[in-house]
């Protein structure tokens, strides 16, 4: 992978499954690594709201976001890259392409929150996040006209059957969503719903994921200098 020693050294390599330091060069042939970067920040975010299936737009410090993804992944070279088709994703994906083609998917969209979209988490709402922390204990509640967390994994497991069977080696990006990163996870992982719950992504935050034939799957996440604190 060229220039990915340089590029990532910005980076603090975390091993998080299967592996205790960080990836070594070159993957093999039937290796495929996968980068899964969250879209950048938007206003929802900074308010503290529930976004969901809401398309809304990368804020200031979004973009300023995208453009740090882009930085970081200069010289990996790149098979694929792949967005939701939601506004926030699709734009930080097309920051990172550069002009090259990003393949969206709708099957990548955040979780549908249904009645709960909009909500703020700062206190100001409590009683409607109160229950939807309730609710979302339950991977079958489909949030008042929204949708589960099981048909969530569905769609998302969807998405990466098709991209895995257009990519079954090399390097590729996805851009996705908080919630829909964490399905990615599971579904690549085995995770049980309980764990793949436990999964937090900043918006600068990236993870990456290496899938070979002969060995475990392995997970880095991979936190910019700002998010060190997490450590």
């Amino acid at each position: 992978m060229k220039g990915t020693t340089k590029t990532l050294a910005v980076m603090m390599f975390v091993p998080v499954l299967g592996c205790r330091q960080a990836p070594e060069e070159p993957p093999s042939v039937d290796t495929l690594r996968i980068y899964l970067a969250r879209h950048g920040q938007t206003d929802w975010n900074a308010e503290r709201r529930l976004q969901g299936h809401t398309d809304i737009e990368l804020n200031d410090t979004g973009r300023r976001q995208a453009a740090e993804l882009a930085a970081r992944l200069d010289g990996v070279e790149l098979d694929a890259i792949y967005s939701s088709q939601l506004r926030r994703s699709r734009d930080t994906a097309q920051v990172v392409a550069g002009g090259r083609k990003v393949v969206s998917l709708a099957e990548l969209n955040e979780q549908m929150l249904g009645e709960f979209e909009g909500a703020y988490l700062d206190g100001r709402d409590s009683e409607a996040v109160t229950e939807f922390e309730r609710r979302s204990a339950d991977p079958n509640d489909t949030m008042g006209g929204g949708e589960s967390i099981e048909q969530h994994l569905a769609r998302v497991s969807s998405a990466l059957e098709q991209i895995r069977g257009r990519h079954p080696s090399g390097r590729i990006l996805i851009v996705g969503h908080g919630g829909t990163n964490a399905q990615i996870l599971r579904a690549l992982l085995g995770l049980s719903f309980e764990e793949a719950g436990g999964i937090s992504q900043a918006n600068s935050e990236l993870y990456l994921i290496e899938l070979s034939p002969d060995r475990d799957t392995r997970l880095w996440k991979l936190i910019p200098p700002e998010n060190l604190d997490e450590l």
